[in-house]
């Protein structure tokens, strides 16, 4: 009893629910809080336990790339990660990002682009190996792809999201090089949608992305 008022402190259940089986054949438990949501410990880094239950991945580029510009719809080189329009998860984007390997003859923008067609995209092109993002090993337990070559569906066009790197000096690397930025989960791609590296002017190098995969 305090000045009158009863203080009843707050309340609610940890719930233990079943995770797996995983690729290693494990089934294990997981913590949810009362909305269903995965706990993790305040000293755990932002989707700590998504990696710790394979729910994390990433893919980059292999080797020097020279970008497509702009976002229309045709063929593509440079970097995506896509979701067919069957597929069963969405995708938080973690972090994006893109490295300058040539000295852009323009000013080389570049940033994070994203759309979404009824077909998605499906001509790949190139093909990028998708790691799982606790052991760097290839899998197949992912839903999205990543593509270094890919052809965006005729009348579908993607829009900038999110800038990397911004205006320079046209024939100069920028100082520091700055290879990617926080997705923090935000940039979400649904079934039939992807994000990519996007660029103004044509630029030539290398780029990557880390991401979660989630129940719609």
């Amino acid at each position: 009893m305090s000045g009158g008022f009863n203080i009843i402190p707050p309340q609610f259940q940890v719930a233990l629910a079943p995770r797996g089986p995983f690729p290693d054949g494990a089934a294990k438990s997981a913590s949810l809080d009362p909305h269903g949501v995965l706990m993790g410990s305040m000293y755990e880094a932002p989707f700590r336990m998504r990696q710790k239950y394979k729910e994390t991945f990433f893919a980059a580029s292999q080797g020097t790339t020279t970008w497509t510009t702009g976002v229309a719809a045709g063929a593509h080189t440079g970097f995506s990660v896509s979701l067919a329009p069957v597929a069963k998860k969405n995708v938080l984007i973690l972090r994006m990002g893109f490295v300058y390997l040539v000295a852009p003859v323009g000013v080389g923008t570049v940033g994070i682009a994203v759309g979404w067609f009824n077909t998605g995209i499906v001509t790949h092109g190139t093909p990028l190996v998708v790691y799982d993002g606790q052991k760097a090993l290839p899998t197949t337990q992912n839903a999205a792809l990543a593509d270094g070559g890919y052809t965006i569906p005729a009348t579908a066009a993607a829009v900038f999201r999110q800038w990397i790197l911004g205006a320079m000096t046209a024939g100069a690397l920028p100082n520091p090089n700055e290879p990617g930025v926080d997705g923090s989960g935000l940039i979400e791609i649904q079934p039939g949608g992807w994000a990519e590296i996007a660029c103004i002017t044509a630029v030539v190098g290398m780029a990557f992305a880390e991401w979660a995969e989630v129940d719609p």
